[in-house]
């Protein structure tokens, strides 16, 4: 992972968790590693990921299992809300980056129209 450091590394760490989940590389009902080991895979303290564990267990992304670790959640609407909530993020950027060119409506279209197009090739 590349940290970006103009911004927490647990916050970013929550990002990439979040990420693999909604990319499928974590599995609903997947055993995720233990605070120890994606801190070593990570290569950061384990405080660190821990905290971000913690947030991600508040939000019912992971559940705990006292005694046998944590998991990606089974609830598929958390796991739907969370993707929605992720796509939402990425295209706000983009219209934010698309404002800043200062072009009309129609240009914006234009941009938008032709992205969806090449994508569905």
């Amino acid at each position: 992972m590349n940290y970006d450091g103009n911004r927490p590394i647990y916050q970013q760490i929550i990002e990439q968790v979040e990420q693999w989940i909604v990319n499928g590389h974590w599995q609903q009902n997947e055993k995720v590693p233990s605070v120890r080991q994606l801190a070593e895979d990570l290569a950061v303290n384990p405080t660190t990921v821990q905290r971000a564990y913690s947030i991600l267990e508040q939000e019912e992304i992971l559940i705990s299992q006292r005694g046998i670790g944590k998991f990606v959640t089974h609830n598929v609407g958390k796991i739907t809300d969370l993707r929605f909530r992720l796509i939402e993020a990425h295209l706000t950027a983009f219209i934010i980056q698309l404002q800043k060119f200062e072009l009309t409506q129609s240009e914006r279209d234009h941009i938008i129209e032709r992205i969806v197009r090449t994508a569905n090739e």
